[in-house]
């Protein structure tokens, strides 16, 4: 009993942090062209890996 809800436990967080990291990083609706006049601070996180 203490197997199962010990693996219950551990999915239930890895699909709370795959879920955190997901919507961190999505690059739906971003468009990276516009930021060219801001700094590396101002860009979303999706943009700031491309220059």
């Amino acid at each position: 009993m203490k197997k199962l809800l010990s693996f219950v436990l551990l999915a239930i967080f890895l699909l709370v942090l795959g879920g955190c990291a997901a919507s961190s990083t999505s690059p739906i609706g971003i468009n990276c062209d516009d930021t060219k006049d801001l700094t590396i601070n101002e860009m979303p996180l999706a943009c700031q890996g491309g220059r």
